[in-house]
């Protein structure tokens, strides 16, 4: 892995109650691509893999949909890759994430890989436990502290809401399990994850606005501590992708917009609350 003394050090310093962008993911990108490794245009590939599964569905069900320009994958490379799905059963393309193997087969073939549950929560699954394999230890940190966070939370709205937990849970490892069918108030998983318990709090938390923010600011502070020994390599510019995000939300986020946003994400928890609340999925028939 490389280090990335004068990128990283050009960037601009990001707080989560910044008023406004100084630099936007797209731009960030470009500046990924033409500066990274190939070995580190890899990793920093597990981030914007969350918008090739949005726009593997929206292709799927429109290939004239416009994609988002912050996937890796383009409307050729979609193409291609179907292509070959359909022309034999071993595809291979350069830029095929492995678990698109399992998934698009499946799919169009209407089979479900996971019973009961969204197209695009079987998806999620796949791609997260795609991305906590990952050999960086770092990489594979976040996405399962990520993915437990957001499971508590969407487990607590289920029992709130009396909705289908079993369906709404992402992953299929032993903690996924257990937020996914036990009944006690921490999911038996404070051993494992002793940060249940605040997770727990912040989601009895009434203001959406102050407790999607708490939420913004926990991942927020987990990064800054257990990324404080990266400095100027892949996994520092790694962090700036995910604080860029958020920061992004919250720019676009006006505060009276709350309530709106609240009823969005209720809306949508019986099928999906992986997705970035500012992309939108084109609804698969």
């Amino acid at each position: 892995m490389g280090k990335y003394y004068y990128l990283i050090s050009g960037l601009p310093e990001l707080q989560l109650d910044d008023q406004k962008l100084i630099l936007s993911l797209i731009d960030f990108k470009a500046e990924l691509n033409e500066q990274l490794s190939s070995s580190d245009k890899k990793i920093a590939g597990f981030f914007f893999m969350q918008f090739d599964n949005i726009n593997l569905l929206n292709f799927l069900n429109d290939p004239e949909t416009a994609l988002n320009p912050l996937g890796n994958l383009n409307e050729t490379d979609f193409q291609e890759i179907l292509l070959l799905f359909k022309e034999t059963d071993a595809p291979k393309h350069p830029k095929l994430p492995g678990y698109f193997k399992k998934f698009i087969p499946d799919y169009l073939a209407d089979k479900p890989l996971f019973q009961n549950m969204s197209w695009e929560n079987q998806l999620t699954s796949l791609y997260y436990d795609y991305a906590t394999s990952c050999k960086n230890e770092f990489i594979a940190a976040w996405f399962k502290f990520n993915l437990t966070v957001n499971n508590i939370l969407t487990a607590a709205n289920c029992r709130k809401y009396n909705y289908d937990r079993e369906a709404s849970i992402i992953g299929t490892g032993q903690i996924e399990e257990a937020i996914r069918y036990s009944n006690s108030r921490d999911f038996g998983i404070a051993p494992d994850f002793p940060m249940v318990e605040e997770v727990l709090r912040l989601a009895e938390i009434d203001n959406i606005y102050e407790r999607e923010q708490k939420i913004d600011l926990l991942k927020w502070n987990w990064l800054e501590e257990e990324g404080f020994f990266h400095y100027f390599d892949i996994e520092h510019l790694f962090i700036y992708l995910i604080k860029l995000q958020m920061l992004t939300r919250w720019v676009k986020l006006e505060k009276e917009s709350g309530q709106k946003v609240f009823r969005d994400m209720i809306e949508k928890l019986q099928q999906s609350f992986e997705f970035p609340n500012e992309f939108t999925i084109v609804k698969v028939k």
